[in-house]
């Protein structure tokens, strides 16, 4: 059985942080959905989709582009020119999209409370924590939230770019002194 690159065991493993991510959105969309009363939002997750889209050429380039392949200027200026787009993209018209999204659509300023006097009441949570928490305050936590997967994604993508030509190692069986069990000159002779 050939063993996998470690770019495509990296490639695989971030495929499936994607599939987490949107299976977040869609839990959020759901949840806002029923408890919010409120529709799945077209601009935030069109945002989202945007950017998975952008990060797909990335990955099918970094699969197939070798290690030692030479770099032209021309190749280069594409290169820096899509990242800063990308990077314009999660950082900028993400977050953006999700705050417009709280102000408006859920109503999540700084005159709602979760807790505190708007919301009422002398129960358990009031007297445990005496202080009041706006819609506000979660509001800006999510944003935060997507910038922190935005520069995970961004650092991942840039170690797993770095990787890409490395060679899986191969295992050979040793004994229990520690010994390979094949000689190396047999080995060679029977993959011959």
């Amino acid at each position: 059985m050939a063993r996998a690159r470690p770019v495509d065991i990296s490639v695989d493993n971030f495929l499936k942080g994607t599939g987490a991510v949107l299976v977040l959105l869609v839990g959020l969309q759901a949840w806002l959905l029923i408890v919010q009363d409120q529709g799945p939002n077209v601009a935030f997750t069109m945002s989202i989709i945007i950017t998975l889209l952008l990060i797909a050429p990335i990955l099918w380039l970094m699969k197939r582009r070798p290690l030692d392949a030479s770099l032209s200027w021309g190749e280069a200026m594409v290169g820096a020119t899509y990242a800063f787009l990308s990077m314009f993209w999660i950082y900028g018209v993400v977050p953006h999209q999700w705050l417009v999204y709280a102000d408006s659509e859920l109503g999540w300023r700084s005159d709602r409370f979760v807790l505190g006097p708007d919301v009422g009441g002398q129960g358990i949570i009031e007297r445990v924590l005496p202080f009041d928490l706006p819609y506000e305050v979660i509001r800006d936590i999510v944003a935060v939230v997507i910038y922190g997967i935005g520069l995970t994604a961004m650092i991942a993508l840039f170690g797993m770019w770095q990787r890409r030509g490395a060679v899986a190692e191969t295992t050979v069986e040793k004994s229990t002194f520690g010994r390979p069990l094949v000689r190396e000159g047999a080995r060679e002779g029977a993959n011959a």
